[in-house]
């Protein structure tokens, strides 16, 4: 009788581990939230600048098989900046949003609940910056990124997801709002030890 509930309990564990992946035909529905805080004060005067920034990026995906998925995303940041020189203080604020694309790959280790995850996204921005209600610079920002990550599958439809930074490419175009002047930049950023996001996500 022993022998029996402990088979009953051993299939019963790995029934669960069994059903703890990533199935074709799954949807996810989650997303990512983020806060950072800044300030920079010069030494010897109460002269400082303090930057404060939100994220927030939901996005949805489908399974197009227990490794890949494809969806979509929209990022969004909204953010303050205090400027105090002596008793003057400064105040702007800005807002950009993201739409876009992205790719992921699961590779599940072992039958363990622990993905290793990959993500290919490709995004389109555009946003502002304001000094109190009057728009001073307006953005458009193209960005690609290869970014690594850890899923954890808490029972069947809960994960918990972890990126670092990755391979990033930006090519943005700033144009000020009194002359229409524009000013272009690129860049190729490499991120893996300076960025951590972390969100969750539920599976259908």
């Amino acid at each position: 009788m022993k022998k029996m509930i402990v088979m009953a309990a051993l299939a019963l564990f790995g029934t669960q581990f069994a059903k703890a992946q990533v199935q074709k035909g799954n949807f996810l529905v989650g997303g990512t939230l983020g806060v950072n805080s800044t300030t920079e004060k010069v030494d010897g005067s109460d002269n400082k600048e303090t930057s404060t920034t939100f994220t927030i990026s939901p996005k949805a995906g489908y399974a197009l098989s227990d490794k890949w998925m494809v969806g979509v995303f929209v990022g969004s940041s909204f953010g303050t900046n205090k400027d105090k020189v002596g008793e003057v203080t400064t105040k702007s604020k800005h807002t950009m949003i993201a739409p876009g694309i992205f790719v992921r790959n699961y590779c599940q280790i072992a039958d363990s609940k622990v993905f290793f995850m990959s993500e290919a996204n490709v995004s389109y921005g555009f946003g502002n910056d304001k000094a109190g209600d009057v728009k001073t610079y307006k953005y458009s920002t193209i960005s690609a990124n290869v970014v690594p990550g850890i899923s954890y599958l808490v029972g069947k439809r809960l994960m918990l997801e972890g990126q670092f930074g990755g391979l990033g490419y930006r090519n943005e175009t700033k144009t000020t709002e009194a002359t229409d002047a524009k000013l272009k930049t690129s860049e190729f950023a490499f991120n893996f030890t300076k960025e951590f996001t972390v969100g969750v996500a539920f599976l259908f």
